[in-house]
């Protein structure tokens, strides 16, 4: 069976589908999809610090999913992220 593979939105480099966080938008809201049970547009970025920093600092996820996200929605997907990578 054909490895399924998914591009970083941060680093634009391809990975498998596992090696990423799974970033969704539920009507105004992110959510971080690691169960993939979300529907809809969705964007993955790698599961390393740099790529994390880059998609919050370059507010990324602004064009991803063209819609103007505000800061506190970032800090919080960041420390979402972060935490994540962690445990």
């Amino acid at each position: 069976m054909k490895e399924v593979l998914r591009t970083c939105c941060a680093c634009r480099t391809k990975h498998k589908k596992n090696d990423l966080h799974r970033i969704s938008k539920q009507n105004e809201k992110i959510v971080i999809d690691e169960k993939k049970q979300f529907g809809g547009k969705a964007t993955y970025v790698c599961k390393n610090f740099d790529c994390i920093t880059m998609l919050l600092n370059k507010k990324i996820l602004n064009k991803v999913f063209k819609y103007n996200f505000n800061s506190e929605v970032y800090k919080k997907i960041g420390e979402e992220l972060i935490e994540t990578k962690h445990n």
